[in-house]
């Protein structure tokens, strides 16, 4: 019996002890551990991924920075990354509460950066790519992001055409690959996976980008083949999250100053100019604003103009606006299903009367996981964006200088000698004939005309991923884009075209419709493996695109009824119509193969074949790449130094894009043209004629870059910097070459030509001060590049080139020069004033040029003390053409930025300075404003400083004139076609306080209660300070902007400094 007990309790025992272990087994399963993860200044980290290493469970910290994970044992290793900031792994051990604050990585080695078709970790990139610090970005208030890049990247050079809203810009990489007075060299844009060259970029609100990243080399750009050879920007949108609903409010308020006025002549300057324009003149100036006035009882004299009121019309159209913006997005999702959906509007009021820009855009993602190994998604992206009024950097109308808003801004007559006119509200001078001269009331022509574009444009993409095995994985995307660009004008009687006196077509009006549509579907196969440190990647892809581009016009003239504007043009007369339509298609194949041991070497190669129907006989281009970096200081011998050296990365690649962007869409064919007529029987006759030479020899262009860099990073990274050298060789350029007369051509396109361009880049970024809790935390970052473009051939043995511009005839402007950058101002060289001592006086005011003195390219006889100078390049003591010679340079020689940001208990501060150095502007206001020779015009308050002659008196004594170099006497100037001097040229380096903002992020402890998960409120400051010499507007601009013709102002839209107030909030 008693043996039977004991038998009972030890089976007794170990059905307790299995129970306690099975127990322990089950509390082991569902241990959990939660926490908060902070940055450095204490603030909640939203979207941390927590993880338990070696093992697929995870979670997300919410919008507090607090997450909950399960975990199989207490001897598991949690992981806390995110990107931007260094990877932490902490043992959990008997900790039920872990909170982690993640310190700032500033080389951010583990960043993802997207390189085209794939993505791969910052630390092992063989390329050259760089990424945009979105947050800093999104400090500037601007439209669009393009808007924010000048002076964040190193290599990329952005340039506005002007100031006016909604303004697009343009990005050039690494210097202008091509010879064109039409082509502006921007880049490829990727757009969630969809190429374009062209893209609208307003269609997308900053807010709504998750990453920017700018492919520079040929080894990154060559997945792209040819399209790749300007450099590419790749854009990826936000996307829903595993993580609960968040509605987030990004919104603000801003006033433009009104723009920095052109300082113009007053009311005694601008008269006395009248009468001295009088005596050289026949147009009765003087008897004009010196004529009886009744209210005097007397003539009137120079010096009652003294105390004479004067219009300054900058000031009455010109002044300071508002506009605002107010974005809204919802995002969130399960581990299925991931959502996001935002909608903003934008609002520009211009500072020139009558001009605004507004933008409303709206977009959807979604993200469903099928099954284990299936994804799909989809992205919609709709925009409505409208310009409205005047566009001063375009003609009214004609080719005459005057045509442009800003000539009659700062020209038109600022008084009138009649003190009962009102100037301000008359249409015409009454003392000027409008069938000869263009010049008409600016408020007039302001108030009056009609001038809208409206571009909508839809984007949609969707994607299907396959993941077929553990290491093979297909991916299918499609992607669509449709613009409709509809814009219109129209000119009532109250402006100069519309005027029923001088205009044969009185009320006219005009519309066009542009349609875009532009496709691509892209496939691809994705091959990983990772054996003992071996890490290899291998894609195959195929891409499918073409586009389609129509568009309709038409104008009417002599509209009855000008009440009903751009409606009433059906009852007018038809003048003009037009429709045009044109259609490409493209097909590629392409491959890249990746390898890694330890991320520790590293290589990548790559190959594209891209055939297009634009070039039909050599359709076919083939583009490879390679690229290595070996990452030294992985290395055993440095262990010892990574104390302080804790990066050193030496990378080099090699790589061959192209490009097919002709001017034509259909270069090898013989085209016609349709727009002449012929005469038979007496009448005229529509006819048809060869325009264009058939050439079934052209290829692609090809640009063969070498890249070598070096990255490297001290004390834990706190220092770190990025240095790039390259070499940039574009051949068989698609360039119009002249051709011998028998062939009945002027011109043909042919591949002719070549450009270089070499350069260096670098970057660096500091941790000044670390941070913490009730800490101050203090970083920098700066970018500076240099980049040397040289045209290196042309056609046929042809050493230079010559690009005209039309202001107002066809004026030889620039110039492209074997062994010379593009973009190069072209001119004769202004030596000063003949003065007295430069001629004979053979009788009392008769001069005859004294010899060794060149004339200026006028006849000898007929130059007169106060003529201007020209300089004698050639040494043949006279002026002709030859003596034409470079007077500037549309290219700088470095651009750069540099950024400090401070943080401190919540509250950050940024401080962003962008410039150019280097660059020259052609200043045509100048040229115009300053030629002293038209009556009733106002002129720049600079030429008051002109020449004056020597005047005797009638006792005999002689008062001595105004005998500066500065500028010529009156009518004295340059009218003739062609006679640009480096007068009117000026030095464009600037150093721009480009942006500036001071926030404050409230603690999360006291928005608790009110259910708000965050609150920041902001001010901030846009081009607040501008340091340069250039006289005009603004030294930041370029009207005519093409490979060949950077740098040139005319009837810009002014800038002006923004101040914001804004508003973010989660919920």
């Amino acid at each position: 019996m008693e043996k039977y007990k004991k038998m009972i309790l030890r089976r007794s025992q170990c059905v307790l002890l299995a129970l306690f272990f099975s127990i322990s087994a089950v509390w082991a399963q569902t241990f959990s551990v939660s926490g908060i993860v902070t940055d450095g200044t204490q603030a909640p980290m939203p979207g941390v991924t927590v993880s338990v290493k070696g093992d697929k469970i995870g979670a997300v910290t919410d919008v507090n920075g607090r997450y909950n994970i399960s975990v199989p044992d207490r001897s598991s290793v949690l992981v806390f990354s995110f990107i931007g900031f260094t990877t932490q792994e902490i043992k959990v051990g008997s900790k039920k509460q872990i909170n982690v604050e993640l310190q700032e990585d500033a080389m951010m080695l583990d960043e993802v950066v997207a390189i085209g078709y794939g993505s791969v970790k910052k630390s092992d990139l063989t390329g050259s790519v760089a990424k945009v610090d979105m947050e800093d970005l999104t400090k500037a208030a601007v439209a669009s992001f393009d808007q924010a890049l000048a002076g964040r990247i190193s290599g990329v050079q952005v340039v506005s055409t002007d100031g006016r809203p909604g303004a697009s810009t343009n990005i050039v990489i690494r210097g202008s690959n091509t010879i064109s007075d039409t082509s502006d060299g921007s880049p490829l844009y990727v757009i969630d996976g969809f190429p374009t060259s062209d893209p609208n970029l307003a269609a997308y609100n900053p807010n709504d980008i998750e990453s920017i990243d700018v492919l520079k080399d040929a080894s990154a750009t060559a997945i792209y083949g040819a399209r790749g050879a300007n450099g590419v920007i790749i854009v990826k949108t936000k996307r829903g999250k595993e993580a609960p609903p968040t509605v987030t409010y990004d919104g603000y308020f801003s006033w433009q100053t009104e723009p920095q006025f052109l300082k113009l002549m007053n009311a005694y300057d601008f008269v006395k100019l009248q009468i001295e324009l009088d005596e050289t003149s026949e147009q009765y100036l003087k008897s004009t604003y010196l004529s009886y006035d009744e209210s005097l009882g007397r003539y009137q004299r120079l010096d009652d103009y003294k105390n004479r009121k004067a219009y300054n019309w900058q000031d009455i159209l010109l002044d300071g606006a508002p506009y605002t913006s107010h974005h809204v997005s919802l995002s969130g999702g399960t581990q299925r299903t991931k959502y996001s959906a935002s909608a903003s509007y934008f609002y520009q009021k211009g500072t020139l009367t009558r001009s605004q820009y507004n933008s409303f855009r709206a977009r959807v993602t979604l993200d469903q996981q099928l099954s284990k190994n299936v994804t799909i998604g989809t992205t919609v992206n709709y925009s409505n964006n409208k310009t409205q009024g005047a566009n001063p950097s375009e003609s009214h109308g004609g080719w005459s200088c005057s045509h442009y808003l800003f000539y009659s801004i700062l020209g038109y007559r600022p008084l009138t000698y009649n003190v009962d006119q009102d100037l301000l509200n008359e249409a015409f001078d009454p003392n000027i004939s409008g069938a000869n001269d263009y010049r008409y009331n600016p408020v007039k022509t302001v108030q009056n005309e009609e001038n809208e574009n409206v571009n909508r444009s839809l984007n949609m993409n969707a994607y299907f991923n396959w993941k077929i095995t553990k290491n093979l994985e297909f991916r299918a995307t499609g992607s669509l884009n449709s613009s409709i660009i509809r814009s219109y004008s129209f000119n009532n009687s109250n402006t100069y075209w519309g005027d029923e006196q001088y205009q044969p077509d009185k009320q006219n009006g005009s519309f066009n419709y542009t349609e875009y549509n532009n496709w691509s579907n892209d496939y691809t196969l994705t091959y990983r493996t990772n054996k003992k440190g071996h890490n290899i990647m291998g894609m195959l892809g195929a891409s499918l695109s073409g586009n389609q581009y129509q568009r309709l016009g038409g104008s009417s003239s002599l509209v009855p009824w000008e009440e009903l504007g751009l409606w009433g043009i059906d009852q007018g007369t038809a003048k003009r119509t037009m429709a045009e339509k044109t259609e490409q298609h493209m097909m590629s194949f392409f491959a890249r193969a990746n390898y890694d041991w330890k991320s520790r070497y590293l290589f990548t190669g790559t190959i594209r074949a891209d055939g297009s129907s634009r070039l039909i006989y050599h359709k076919w281009g083939y583009f490879p790449s390679v690229s290595g970096a070996w990452r030294v200081s992985e290395e055993k011998f440095m262990k010892k130094s990574r104390k302080w050296l804790s990066n050193l990365k030496l990378r080099v690649g090699w790589g061959i894009t192209g490009n097919n962007g002709t001017e034509v869409n259909y270069p090898s064919h013989l085209l016609y043209a349709g727009n002449e007529n012929y005469a038979f029987g007496g009448v005229m006759n529509p006819a048809i004629y060869p325009k264009q030479l058939a050439n079934r020899d052209l290829k692609w262009e090809s640009t063969y870059q070498t890249n070598i860099g070096i990255d490297l990073g001290f004390f834990n990274n706190r220092i770190s910097a990025v240095v790039d050298w390259y070499l940039k060789d574009t051949k068989d350029l698609l360039l119009y070459a002249d051709t011998p007369p028998s062939i009945g051509y002027e011109r043909v396109q042919q591949n002719v030509g070549s450009v270089r361009n070499t350069g260096m880049e670098f970057n660096i970024s500091t941790v000044n001060l670390k941070g913490g809790k009730n800490r101050l935390k203090w970083t920098t970052s700066f970018n500076i590049s240099f980049n040397k473009n040289e045209v290196t051939a042309l056609s046929n043995g042809q050493l230079s080139r010559v690009v005209g511009i039309r202001y107002p005839e066809l004026r030889d402007m620039y110039i492209a020069k074997v062994g010379h950058p593009l973009s190069e101002m072209y001119g004769y060289v202004f030596d000063g004033i003949y003065q007295y001592e430069d001629f004979n006086e053979i009788a009392p005011n008769v001069f005859v040029l004294k010899q060794g003195i060149p004339d200026n390219g006028r006849k000898r006889s007929e130059i007169r003390p106060g003529d201007p100078k020209l300089k004698d390049i050639n040494g043949d003591g006279k002026i002709t053409t030859d003596d034409r010679t470079i007077i500037g340079h549309g290219l700088p020689i470095h651009i750069g930025g540099f950024t400090n940001t401070f943080e401190y208990r919540g509250f950050d501060l940024s401080v962003f300075f962008q410039w150019s150095y280097g660059n020259d502007l052609i200043n045509y206001n100048r040229k115009l404003l300053e030629e002293l020779r038209g009556g009733h015009t106002n002129q720049l308050a600079t030429a008051v400083n002109h020449w004056t002659p020597r005047t005797v008196n009638a006792d005999g004594t002689v008062t001595e004139g105004n005998y500066t170099n500065y500028l010529w006497a009156p009518t004295r100037g340059f009218y003739e076609p062609g006679f640009n001097t480096n007068r009117e040229v000026e030095d464009a380096s600037v150093l721009r306080l480009k942006t500036i903002q001071l926030g404050y992020n409230f603690p999360s402890k006291w928005l608790k209660k009110s259910g708000i998960k965050s609150f920041r409120i902001y001010l901030s400051g846009q081009d607040l300070i501008t340091w340069t010499k250039y006289s005009g507007y603004d030294p930041e601009v370029s009207t005519r902007n093409s490979s060949m013709t950077r740098g040139f102002d005319y009837s810009a839209y002014p800038r002006s400094a923004t101040y914001t107030v804004g508003v973010k909030m989660s919920i």
